[in-house]
């Protein structure tokens, strides 16, 4: 027996190029799946599939099946190329309809069994195979692989009892899986890294939004720290106003009141009058210098309910000191509100309140009676109400002119209400009937709150 060694050339060289043709259609779809995210890649997977599918039909790896003989007999070449065409535009819609495709692709591959078979069109099947387990529904791809499992044992048990050996069985069950599961556990494998990345994505995503709040959160928090100390500034500065305005500028207005009293009677002496007007002039000058100073520190100051020490319980020294400079005070306490223990912040805006109404009855109303009165009001939480009246009092006259300009801020009014309100009650000041002024004051003895 002979050979023909230059056959057996040509033989290894058809071999070496089928297997160099199938490792480059492999490679090519493995790119375009890997690169195509969209119908252009998948156009240009067809062509690549078309063009190597006709490169293998060409080099004659077709009837990978034997019938004996051909159901349909066989068929002309043009025809196989048909058949591959039709299986690669099959490919143009697996994106959008991987399941439909597919059943497409599945008549592609009986026809072409029925010719006895070929490569290019199993490459087709896989392709689709591999698409449909890639972008179908959860439900499909279950049902796909329970197909293919069940195809793949089927036709391996098949095989092996139509031969009655069990290498057909493996033979079978190794060619099977390597058509109908190796590209569905292919993109299986692809779909969850992709999950995961974009999980990944997710989570980096996530992370940035978490950075870029907690960013937020300490800038505001910065801000927040800020404002709190500037309403801190502001409110001790409203805080140093008030005891400026209530405790030094009410002394300074009553010695500029009985200077200017002493100034406007005939002088003993020519020097007492010098001095007076002496004392006078500093006594207006100090208090023009110390409004500003009071303007300055309540530029934009908030209410602050708190007060300064003295309490309700020295109202005895006040109406002392107002009778002393020459005010006619009346008291009217039934209820003795005066001696009561009562709360600090309560007991300490009462006496403030009462403490510039005195004083601005004796700069605008000199001469007039004052006549205040203390009560108690018993309804809900309970509340203290003050009310000082004063009657017209006599113009003063020039040099002494008690209306100097510097004897009255106009904070007075605004200092009493935010004393009032501040502890969450009310206050209201006006003319009465009878041509006097009205103070009415009522401070709550707890907060309260709407």
């Amino acid at each position: 027996m002979t050979t023909d060694p230059a056959g057996a050339m040509s033989w290894w060289r058809t071999l070496l190029h089928a297997l160099r043709v199938l490792a480059r259609t492999v490679v090519a779809v493995v790119l375009g799946v890997a690169t195509a995210d969209d119908r252009r890649g998948d156009a240009l997977t067809a062509v690549t599939m078309f063009v190597l599918g006709w490169l293998l039909l060409e080099v004659g790896l077709v009837d990978i099946v034997r019938w004996e003989p051909l159901p349909f007999g066989a068929p002309e070449p043009w025809w196989r190329v048909a058949l591959l065409a039709v299986g690669c535009a099959l490919i143009l819609v697996k994106r959008s309809r991987p399941m439909l495709a597919l059943a497409g692709g599945i008549v592609v591959m009986a026809v072409d069994l029925a010719w006895g078979g070929s490569l290019a069109v199993v490459l087709v099947l896989w392709d689709l195979l591999y698409g449909a387990a890639l972008w179908a529904g959860p439900r499909s791809r279950a049902w796909l692989w329970g197909t293919a499992l069940t195809v793949t044992v089927v036709g391996s048990v098949v095989a092996g009892e139509a031969a009655r050996d069990v290498r057909y069985f493996v033979y079978a069950a190794l060619q099977l899986g390597a058509v109908l599961l190796v590209p569905m556990w292919w993109a299986d494998n692809v779909r969850q890294k992709s999950e995961l990345a974009e999980l990944e994505r997710a989570r980096a995503d996530e992370a940035a939004r978490a950075a870029e709040l907690e960013r937020e959160r300490a800038a505001d928090l910065q801000r927040l720290s800020v404002a709190q100390r500037h309403e801190a500034v502001q409110a001790e500065r409203a805080a140093m106003a008030r005891d400026l305005h209530d405790v030094i500028a009410s002394h300074l207005s009553t010695i500029a009141i009985h200077s200017g009293a002493a100034l406007s009677t005939p002088p003993e002496a020519a020097r007492d009058r010098a001095a007076l007007a002496q004392v006078r002039e500093s006594a207006v000058a100090s208090l023009t210098e110390m409004r500003s100073m009071i303007e300055l520190l309540r530029a934009d100051a908030p209410r602050d309910p708190l007060a300064a020490p003295a309490r309700l319980d020295r109202l005895t020294d006040l109406v002392d000191a107002a009778r002393a400079a020459g005010v006619d005070v009346t008291v009217e306490d039934p209820r003795r509100v005066a001696d009561d223990p009562l709360p600090a912040a309560v007991g300490q805006a009462l006496h403030r309140i009462a403490q510039e109404a005195l004083t601005n009855a004796r700069k605008h109303a000199p001469g007039a009676g004052v006549h205040l009165c203390l009560g108690r009001d018993d309804d809900g939480p309970g509340a203290v109400t003050l009310r000082v009246a004063n009657g017209p009092g006599r113009r003063a006259s020039a040099p002494g002119d008690l209306r100097d300009a510097a004897l009255s801020a106009g904070t007075g009014l605004l200092t009493m209400r935010e004393r009032a309100e501040g502890l969450g009650g009310t206050f209201a000041a006006g003319p009465d009937d009878d041509g006097g002024w009205v103070v009415r004051a009522r401070v709550p003895l707890e907060e309260e709150r709407p």
